[in-house]
């Protein structure tokens, strides 16, 4: 799987005209992998007082809670389509269905997404990417979190050519051509690597 991986990060990196990554790839430090890190300029605990306060001024009319619709701006994040599409696959990871969240529901949130961790960024990225929550990951799927992800950082080069990445991430991860990819053999693989 780690070959198959690197195999697909080469690619891209070649198509994309960027440079060549390292030969190894670094779990905590993955140029690629950084697309991952959700929350900028803020970590964990230091941001955890900001986005508090926000939702504090959010929710002062709401009873405590806060709105679907309020989530990007509670936690800092410009991208409107992109906030939406991370608190729906939080709330979908907890079995969540209402369009609202608490302070308790916030700060399991925010953890998730201020996780520094390569595993905890992966399982997010794929709790993203499978949107029926059925364990599998289509070529759409793949391409929608590309185009969604690209968008958010602001990435027009990659966004022109998402069908393109979608293809090769299913060719070298869906090698047996079933039309798609299992999310839980893929986090078991990356646990192995």
């Amino acid at each position: 799987m780690k070959k198959r991986l690197a195999s697909v990060s080469n690619r891209l990196t070649s198509v994309s005209g960027e440079r060549e990554p390292a030969a190894r790839l670094d779990r905590q430090d993955s140029t690629a992998l950084t697309a991952l890190r959700f929350i900028s300029k803020a970590d964990g605990a230091a941001g955890r007082t900001t986005v508090e306060n926000r939702f504090v001024e959010i929710t002062a009319t709401s009873g405590g809670l806060l709105p679907r619709s309020k989530f990007g701006e509670c936690i800092g994040m410009d991208s409107i389509d992109f906030a939406l599409e991370l608190f729906d696959a939080l709330a979908r990871r907890r079995l969540m269905t209402q369009d609202t969240i608490d302070g308790d529901q916030l700060r399991e949130f925010w953890e998730q997404i201020s996780a520094q961790s390569f595993d905890s960024r992966l399982q997010t990225f794929f709790d993203m990417i499978d949107s029926d929550a059925n364990g599998r990951l289509t070529e759409d799927q793949v391409r929608q979190i590309i185009n969604a992800s690209s968008s958010t950082n602001n990435l027009p080069n990659i966004q022109k050519r998402t069908d393109e990445y979608a293809a090769m991430i299913m060719e070298e991860l869906d090698q047996d051509n079933i039309r798609y990819i299992m999310v839980k053999s893929l986090l078991d693989d990356n646990n192995n690597l």
